[in-house]
């Protein structure tokens, strides 16, 4: 359900993508020129070696590529449109001379079945969308092509640059045996990590300080749950908001278990120097046994164990909750509530500390999809094109945003096959929207990225009281907590950067579950801290020191590369 929510942030943040390729595309206008880059016809005999490559040019006669993809139910179309007739499967064949024939499209909940389904008959499409775990099946099965060479020859240079925004991890998650098998989506990582949410307005009607420290939250939590800071008179709400799945992301607990420097699953560095999985840590112990005793306390609804994160958000918006751990996109949720209680006032703060060393939030390896092509294809090259249209700063004349990117409340970028990420979109946003806020002047905006001037004026929006722009403020505070953050190396990254390994993609859906079933029952009572002794001796037996093993194997292969660069 939270996805579905998260879509009131995303449009934007996509339109804020679209822009900002295009300004990264003009800056580098010249280097491709330099480069030779510019249209030209590639013929069926031109390869990868030779001086035809180009990322723009055209396929003469045109190929036509098969692909299979994802589609979500509520996808909408304008009138006289399609998944197979848009603007973006005329664009492919129009400017590159690709042809594009779905061989069949699923919506999320059938997808993987269909895919297991044609894993096992062997008989696979030109170009594949794939989570982690499929593309490590692949992978295995030696079913991919080698995209090496079609990224270095034809990835445009905003391309690459996006790509290795993220420091390169995703490329290096992709690389087997000097071989890069799929094109990662290099989400940001940063958008993942967790902050404090906190209702100010019951801070300041129960005379509380803002938290600083975890005294503080834990003061925060039991007042919420005891002094009535909603003024019904009646003991119904609660100072911090939890759900069944525990780790989700709004609401989530990983920020209260970082505040006691733990860190559940990520994979950490230990004193030793080794790689070892958070959930199992002894730090996780003190912050359950605190958990356990917000719960008793009525602190934590009793009846979490039974309710999912829509539930939860039904809570906050009817004012039943003040407190939780969420990411920066958390607003997103509390819309309803604003508009009912106008008083309702959310704000984000940074993690506090259980002790004297800061806290620090964590990063989770955010790729979750790569583009793979099949081994064989003969123009392997083509999801590279593919990407660079994408990347690339068409002719508005010829293909208007509204076309490619979106028309009123429909999402056109969503019909590209293959689409880019920056994964440092909203960091670099924070930073120009707050320099044209401080001199008072929109001219510091970049005019080929909307979502600047998207978040600046809603900014500005709220100032005159429109409480339609709440939620782009606090979203945009909480990226400026993010952008502290990561200016002063203040978060944990998880020290396993790569897809699943192969007994990941077996066992940690059992793993897991077992770990929520008992963190669950330890905060809930039903066991004592010590049943966390017995996860972790069950956790190791059941698959996790395969798992460690394995995660160790990938630690010396990556020092390795290092190495030899």
């Amino acid at each position: 359900m939270q996805s579905k929510a998260a879509k009131w942030i995303i449009i934007p943040v996509w339109v804020l993508l679209i822009a900002l390729v295009s300004a990264c595309r003009s800056d580098l206008s010249d280097e491709s020129k330099e480069a030779g880059m510019t249209p030209a016809t590639v013929t069926e005999e031109s390869n990868l070696h030779g001086k035809a490559a180009d990322p723009l040019g055209k396929y003469d006669p045109p190929i036509e590529v098969t692909a299979i993809r994802q589609l979500g139910i509520s996808t909408k179309f304008a009138a006289g449109e399609s998944i197979e007739k848009n603007a973006w499967n005329q664009l492919y064949e129009d400017e590159f001379g690709i042809k594009l024939k779905y061989l069949w499209v699923a919506d999320p909940s059938q997808y993987n079945q269909k895919f297991n389904i044609l894993l096992a008959s062997g008989k696979l499409p030109d170009i594949m969308p794939v989570d982690g775990t499929q593309f490590k099946q692949l992978v295995e099965a030696d079913m991919l092509a080698d995209l090496t060479e079609a990224l270095e020859n034809y990835g445009l240079p905003i391309t690459k640059q996006l790509l290795n925004k993220d420091g390169g991890m995703g490329l290096e998650s992709a690389t087997f045996d000097g071989k890069l098998l799929g094109i990662p989506v290099t989400a940001s990582a940063v958008d993942e990590a967790p902050l404090l949410w906190v209702r100010t307005d019951w801070l300041q009607k129960l005379n509380l300080p803002e938290p600083q420290t975890m005294d503080d939250v834990f003061r925060i939590a039991e007042a919420f749950s005891n002094q009535d800071p909603d003024g019904n008179h009646k003991k119904d709400t609660y100072g911090l908001a939890l759900d069944k799945g525990v780790f989700g992301l709004v609401p989530g607990l990983q920020g209260f278990f970082n505040s006691y420097h733990a860190y559940p699953q990520i994979w950490v560095e230990d004193q030793s120097g080794n790689y070892v999985y958070g959930s199992i840590q002894p730090e996780m112990k003190e912050a359950l046994v605190k958990l356990n005793q917000m719960y008793q306390t009525g602190q934590i609804d009793r009846e979490f164990g039974v309710k999912d994160a829509e539930k939860i958000y039904q809570d906050i918006n009817a004012g039943k909750l003040g407190m939780l751990y969420g990411l920066m996109y958390a607003p997103t949720y509390f819309a309803d509530g604003k508009k009912l209680d106008a008083e309702m006032e959310w704000k984000p703060f940074p993690l506090p500390s259980i002790d004297a060393s800061k806290a620090k939030p964590q990063l989770v390896f955010n790729v979750g999809k790569y583009y793979v092509v099949k081994k064989g294809m003969k123009h392997p090259e083509a999801v590279v094109k593919m990407l660079n249209a994408f990347s690339n700063d068409w002719d508005r004349s010829k293909y208007p945003l509204t076309a490619i990117n979106q028309d009123g409340d429909i999402s056109k970028w969503l019909y590209a096959l293959v689409a880019g990420s920056n994964p440092t979109q909203n960091l670099e946003m924070y930073e120009r929207v707050s320099k044209a806020l401080e001199a008072k002047d929109e001219t510091l905006l970049d005019p080929k990225a909307p979502g600047q001037r998207l978040f600046y004026d809603h900014i500005l929006n709220y100032k005159k009281e429109d409480i339609n722009s709440w939620g782009y403020l606090r979203i945009y505070d909480a990226q400026g907590l993010l952008y502290d953050y990561n200016k002063k190396n203040g978060f944990l990254m998880t020290a396993y950067t790569s897809g699943p390994s192969e007994t990941m993609v077996e066992k940690d859906a059992t793993l897991k579950k077992m770990e929520i079933e008992t963190f669950t029952k330890i905060i809930m009572g039903e066991d004592t801290i010590e049943a966390f002794d017995t996860f972790v001796e069950n956790w190791k037996m059941l698959g996790g020191d395969i798992i460690t093993a394995e995660v160790e194997q990938w630690k010396q292969e990556n020092s390795r590369k290092i190495m030899e660069k």
